[in-house]
């Protein structure tokens, strides 16, 4: 007999890991259970992942669900091979564990959130074993615009061009945290229109900056910060934000720090801006942290700032997901996103004052960066006045963690 309130969620990433796909499963496990439903999570022991543990993640998670960990191959043997990827790793265990509960349990459906990508590729293994329907959760796309030309990346998007189709042709329904990116995914598999695709932005727990308590400096010299990765596609949009801030270093005395701009783990991260650092000649008030930083320091960082920074990349399907957490933060946050983006279209209907956007053909333009630097000068003068967005405000509370938990059960509704 069907369990029709059990869901099995693949999550490599879960706390205590506080990567982005851990904290998307750990808001909805968070709330399943007041739709009533059980969530089982499947995930590795702490042993073989390569991100440092961060024992509050585990905390503000609770404890609403049953967690089966599995071993992987060990990192510490396999990068000496070039092997990484936490998908590939646990992989088979993965696989193995998965099927044999799903067949003894009879769940109403197996969520895969991505990345790592990998993960996907088991999905209608299980379903053809089991018959138990599947959704995909893309939290990331896997097959992204890059113009990297080495051996790891040319292999790992030739693959994805392999792998994706059957994926998600055999799924059930598909989410993703933007639009854009199931757009990009029917572009390539026009077989899939048809199918339930919901996109489901990020979601916050406003709780978990109630918790966070700090005493801002006031100083004269204006700290501005950025917590969190620095991609591929974000650096020429970086370009152009370090260009107007040192326009406006001429005016006001400020301090930029970017801090966990590498996604890499413990001992593997490197520098993202050191080269545009050195070129748009910052390196004297902007500084670079590439390591990453545990969530409650994370929020400790932003909330001591005089000014958070939000940033975009080149596509139109990037999300963003910090943003909702710097809404809820009620510090002021400065937005310089892509027009076509989630995160523009959500702070225009916010009515969200601290926002500049722009087009990629416009990124590096001596127009454009007098724009950028006037808007970012006139805020950051300005930032005493700045007004908090209410956390009654209809327009973000679509996107709390019960919210978009309520989205997720509601598609789950329709295929179990």
């Amino acid at each position: 007999m069907n369990n029709n309130k059990t869901v099995f969620i693949s999550a490599p990433f879960f706390p205590p890991s506080a990567m982005p796909p851990a904290q998307r499963v750990r808001l909805l496990v968070s709330h399943l259970h007041e739709f009533g439903w059980k969530p089982v999570i499947f995930t590795v022991d702490q042993y073989y992942r390569e991100e440092a543990a961060d024992p509050w993640m585990v905390e503000i998670t609770g404890n609403r669900f049953e967690k089966i960990e599995v071993k992987a191959w060990d990192q510490r043997k396999t990068r000496k091979f070039g092997l990484g990827d936490l998908g590939i790793r646990m992989f088979y265990n993965l696989y193995h564990s998965i099927l044999k509960q799903a067949k003894k349990e009879r769940p109403a459906l197996i969520l895969y959130p991505v990345p790592p990508w990998y993960i996907m590729v088991m999905a209608p293994m299980i379903k053809k074993a089991t018959g138990i329907p599947y959704i995909i959760d893309f939290i990331d796309p896997w097959l992204y615009p890059t113009n990297l030309k080495d051996f790891k990346t040319i292999i790992s998007q030739r693959l994805a061009r392999l792998l994706e189709g059957r994926s998600v042709r055999d799924s059930d329904a598909i989410i993703a945290v933007s639009q854009g990116i199931l757009d990009d995914l029917i572009t390539r598999n026009p077989t899939i229109s048809e199918k339930l695709m919901v996109a489901v932005p990020y979601g916050v727990e406003a709780s978990d900056y109630e918790a966070i308590h700090v005493k801002r400096e006031i100083g004269q010299i204006v700290t501005i910060r950025y917590t969190g990765a620095i991609s591929e596609n974000m650096l020429i949009v970086v370009n152009t934000l370090l260009k107007a801030i040192k326009i406006v270093s001429k005016t006001l005395p400020i301090r930029v720090i970017f801090t966990g701009t590498s996604y890499a783990g413990i001992g593997l991260a490197k520098p993202m801006m050191t080269e545009l650092i050195s070129s748009t000649g910052v390196a004297d008030f902007v500084s670079e942290y590439p390591n990453r930083v545990s969530y409650r320091e994370a929020l400790e960082i932003n909330k001591s700032a005089d000014m958070q920074l939000l940033i975009g990349d080149t596509t139109p399907y990037y999300a963003a997901s910090k943003l909702m957490g710097l809404v809820a933060s009620g510090v002021p946050f400065f937005a310089w996103v892509h027009e076509d983006s989630f995160p523009a279209k959500f702070l225009e209907e916010l009515n969200y004052p601290l926002c500049m956007v722009y087009r990629t053909e416009e990124l590096g333009t001596e127009e454009k960066i007098a724009q950028l630097a006037k808007a970012l000068l006139n805020n950051l003068l300005n930032r005493d006045k700045f007004v908090p967005v209410s956390l009654e405000n209809p327009v973000f509370n679509k996107y709390t963690a019960q919210a978009m938990t309520k989205t997720f059960v509601d598609i789950f509704q329709k295929i179990s």
